[in-house]
Order: C-alpha cells, then sequence, then structure tokens
C-alpha cells in the first residue's frame, strides 16, 4: 500500500509542479497526426460487398453476318469480389489555439482522413460476344474527408507548467467527402485477350455535422516546443449521403454489354445507392462518421 501511495504522489507530482517557469505565448500553432477509426458501417458492409453485375450479348453461336442487336441472346453475369473493412485510416492535419486565462484555449483546426482496401480474383467475363473470356479482376476503393472544426481546450493545470493534462470540446463540419472505387479487367484468355478494361465509379457528399469530447497530456521539452498526445470520440450529429455518381470507363460498342454494370448508382434526387449482395435491390449509401480518434501534435508558441 506504501508503495502504491508513492506512485501516485508521483505521479500527480509530475504534472502538478512545473521543472522551470516558462512564459506563456499568446497563439500556438501544432502540425498533427495521427489514426482515426469512423463507423462507416453502410460503405463497409455494403458497398465494399457490391457485386458487380450486367448483361452482355453473345454472339458466340451465331453467324458473324447477323444484324441488329436485338437478334443476339444476351447472358447476365454477376461477380463478387468483396474488400476488406480497414482496422483505421491515417488522418494529418494543422490546429490554430489562442490563450485565455491562464487554462482555457480556443481551438482552431483543419485535417484529411483517407482509408483504401483492395481486393483481387478470376472472373469469366463475357464480353465482345463470347462467353469463356477469364480476366483477373482488381478491384480498389478509396473513402476520404477533409474537416473543419473548432471548440475549446481546457486545462487541468495553468499553462505555465511543463506537463499538464486537458481536455477539449470541439464541433466538426465534414465536407469534401469522397468515395472512389476502381475496377479493371486484366484479360488472360478469349477474344479481348491482352487488354484491359477499366471503369471508375465516384460520389461525393458535404455538411455532415460532427461533436466531439476528447483529452490529452502536454509535454513541454523547450521555451516554445511541446508534445502532445491527444484522444478523442465523435459523435454524428447530422448524418447525410452520397450523391451524384461519376461514370469513367473505356468500354467500346464492340464490348456488346447492355449498359454499364453499376454497382453504385445514383437515382432521379441524385442520392447514390448501392446494389445489395442479391444483385438486384438498393438501398441508400447513408454516412455516419462516430469513432475514435488518435493523434500527435507538435506544439509550436509564438
Amino acid at each position: 500500500m506504501r508503495k502504491m501511495n508513492g506512485v501516485l504522489i508521483l505521479f500527480f507530482s509530475f504534472f502538478s509542479f512545473s521543472y522551470a517557469s516558462v512564459p506563456s505565448k499568446g497563439w500556438i500553432f501544432s502540425p498533427m497526426a495521427g489514426i482515426n477509426q469512423p463507423a462507416l458501417e453502410v460503405v463497409y458492409d455494403k458497398v465494399f460487398n457490391s457485386p458487380f453485375v450486367g448483361t452482355s450479348d453473345i454472339t458466340t453461336d451465331l453467324p458473324e453476318d447477323v444484324e441488329g442487336r436485338n437478334t443476339y441472346p444476351s447472358e447476365r453475369f454477376f461477380f463478387e469480389n468483396p474488400m476488406k473493412a480497414p482496422d483505421f485510416g491515417f488522418e494529418s492535419g494543422i490546429e490554430l489555439r489562442r490563450n485565455f486565462g491562464l487554462k482555457n484555449d480556443f481551438i482552431i483546426g483543419i485535417s484529411t482522413w483517407e482509408v483504401s482496401s483492395e481486393a483481387v480474383t478470376v472472373a469469366t467475363f463475357p464480353l465482345q460476344g463470347r462467353r469463356n473470356n477469364r480476366a483477373q479482376y482488381d478491384r480498389r476503393a478509396k473513402f476520404s474527408y477533409t474537416q473543419f472544426y473548432l471548440g475549446l481546450r481546457r486545462y487541468l493545470f495553468e499553462r505555465k507548467k511543463r506537463s499538464n493534462l486537458y481536455a477539449n470540446f470541439t464541433v466538426h463540419e465534414m465536407f469534401d467527402i469522397d468515395y472512389e472505387e476502381t475496377n479493371v479487367f486484366s484479360f488472360l484468355t478469349g477474344a479481348p485477350a491482352g487488354f484491359r478494361r477499366i471503369i471508375r465509379y465516384q460520389s461525393q457528399a458535404t455538411g455532415l455535422m460532427m461533436l466531439q469530447f476528447g483529452g490529452g497530456a502536454e509535454f513541454r521539452f523547450a521555451d516554445r516546443f511541446s508534445i502532445g498526445l491527444e484522444g478523442g470520440y465523435a459523435f454524428t450529429l447530422v448524418s447525410g449521403t452520397l450523391k451524384g455518381v461519376k461514370l469513367i470507363n473505356d468500354l467500346n460498342n464492340g464490348d456488346r454489354l447492355s449498359g454499364i454494370p453499376s454497382p453504385i448508382s445514383d437515382n432521379s434526387a441524385g442520392v447514390t445507392r448501392v446494389l445489395e449482395s442479391d444483385g438486384r435491390s438498393v438501398s441508400e449509401v447513408k454516412l455516419r462518421l462516430d469513432g475514435w480518434r488518435a493523434l500527435v501534435k507538435l506544439n509550436i508558441a509564438f
């Protein structure tokens, strides 16, 4: 028990007494980096697992001079190439704080976050009127956003201490939210052997609002410089959906596809929808970014 009491006394002494008094500066600039794990259930559970479905005209068993697409039989194809949900993504940004009082800071900051995933399989892709074209199917996705935030920081002890603890309260606006998926088919056999077909989908969102609570510790190693270790958890105040799908591809009429396969598409209102695992029904891509974040900050007083 005496040993435990001694450890506690040493811990609180470390944060309660400065090694030397340091002057308080008016502004603090902080480049930062860390990891973030927003929920993104719909993106990870549905979009990352949506199938690649389409219909292709088959001319293999018909005379080559048959004219008119309507005379060709069609064949539906259905590929599954699910991508793994990442554990977390990397975040980086900058923060500016203004002192007021002995224990308070006003916070304003901006940061970006990104996560990606990839999956590879081999599929039989009916293309150019032929059924048995074997292709390596590479599927890659990237989800990213930029956030702007402001809020307050409250230190446990006066700012002049070399070591300190603090709590943060911030409001975040998430904008420039982007989802991009690239499907690459590298043909190994059949009529298109040696060629590739690339289909890319892009969709965006903006205006999500978050509320974050967090805390951290700050260790000053020079008059104007300190290191901060910080964690927090954000809650969604205003959710949203991905909107608008931009399609980029190098398909051509000779590929004889009846439309372009679309794991994601948008409806008449511009809301992005994802194709469900049955390959027929669709649902909206709703976004909630609740989750934790952990950061390291280099604080520069000026």
